[in-house]
């Protein structure tokens, strides 16, 4: 009997364990703060600084979102582009398109005024790009002006040119400014937020997926239990694709990113725990390099809102463990234009890797878009320096 007792305890001791076992690894002091504080203690990679857009007195004043996707051997880049600041009626989709990474084409909205005519007072928020059956696919958030407006929508247009587009499709109600992130077996995954005041009264985060074809149809909602929700205001999550399981991470207020694991490649996620790194509020970046390798670009700073850097975090066993970080940006970067929600710094990456380059795309005090080039060379030597 004592010896069923005594096994019995080890089995419930090793259950506890196992419920307490984090999701992502994290090398201790990896974040360790330097002498301001805040920012952590990490060397500075190699990176080439260009920008693609700036906002002027003449020119829309607003800029975020960024999104990059290759396309007909062209680099396509979008964001949501206002007059003055931001989510103000008469916010755009921009577009511009390069050849080679370096010389960028003259901005160009993407959907014109004729299909803009029922979306009148609303605005527009760059959520990402796709290739997807040979066609160039744009996703938006269209808003009634007011982000959790419950009329507030994701929504997709498809071009087979990368000039001329379909009219706004809806796909579902909440609000999402990531891009699709496709995981093993085809399957899209999109994190947004719910909208509706009803439902954001027990829950934030909106988790969907896509199987099938026709992107029109074959959307489905997952479950995540996100616990405490007053910690969360806009979760934005992103996805990391491992080999065995799916991680998302979300933004939120208490200082780290939150983490959830899915073992269903998306349909159902673990309650939200702590991944202890470390996040100052703002959207962040995630993706795949090779060999096995897996980035976060982040504002991986210890204050809230602080953006004054751009970092990137780097696993090399698929995401298991985050061992390396190093500082993108940390240039002072100051606003030259007052705006609705305007902010310093360099921040909402987006990555993309091209023609051997990791292109990180990212808004600069919200009013222009700039690019961070690194050679993936470089970067891959960085991921496996000791």
């Amino acid at each position: 009997m004592k010896k069923c007792l005594y096994f019995m305890l080890v089995l419930a001791l090793a259950g506890t364990v196992s419920a307490v076992e984090p999701v992502i690894e994290v090398t201790p002091k990896l974040y360790q703060v330097s002498e301001d504080g805040v920012t952590p203690q990490a060397r500075k990679v190699p990176s080439r600084l260009q920008y693609i857009y700036r906002g002027s007195d003449e020119e829309y004043k607003f800029c975020h979102h960024p999104c990059l996707i290759a396309f007909r051997d062209q680099l396509f880049c979008i964001w949501s582009n206002g007059k003055v600041g931001e989510d103000e009626v008469g916010q755009r989709l921009a577009v511009s398109v390069s050849a080679n990474g370096r010389q960028w084409s003259s901005v160009k909205p993407l959907l014109n005024l004729e299909q803009l005519e029922q979306f009148d007072q609303h605005v527009f928020v760059a959520t990402g790009l796709l290739v997807r059956e040979d066609k160039l696919v744009a996703f938006y958030t269209i808003t009634p002006g007011k982000n959790f407006h419950e009329d507030t929508a994701l929504y997709f247009s498809e071009s087979s040119d990368g000039e001329n587009w379909t009219d706004p499709f809806r796909i579902t109600d909440g609000f999402f400014i990531n891009p699709p992130v496709v995981v093993n077996g085809g399957r899209l995954l999109l994190g947004g937020e719910l909208v509706a005041e009803s439902d954001r009264e027990t829950r934030r985060s909106k988790l969907i997926y896509h199987d099938g074809q026709s992107l029109r149809v074959g959307w489905s909602v997952a479950e995540i239990d996100e616990g405490d929700i007053s910690r969360i205001g806009y979760a934005e999550p992103n996805f990391i694709d491992r080999q065995h399981d799916v991680v998302a991470l979300f933004r939120n207020y208490t200082g780290k990113l939150l983490v959830s694991r899915s073992k269903d490649r998306g349909q159902s996620w673990e309650p939200l725990s702590d991944s202890r790194i470390p996040d100052s509020t703002a959207r962040f970046a995630t993706g795949s390099l090779p060999g096995g390798v897996r980035y976060i670009v982040s504002n991986a700073l210890h204050e809230k809102f602080d953006r004054r850097a751009l970092l990137i975090s780097l696993s090399t066993d698929q995401g298991e463990s985050f061992s390396r970080v190093f500082v993108l940006r940390d240039e002072p970067a100051e606003k030259r234009f007052d705006g609705q929600h305007k902010m310093n710094g360099w921040q909402y990456p987006h990555g993309y890797l091209w023609k051997n380059k990791f292109f990180v795309v990212h808004s600069v005090n919200k009013e222009d878009v700039a690019l961070s080039v690194l050679k993936l060379k470089t970067l891959m030597t960085f991921a496996e320096d000791e």
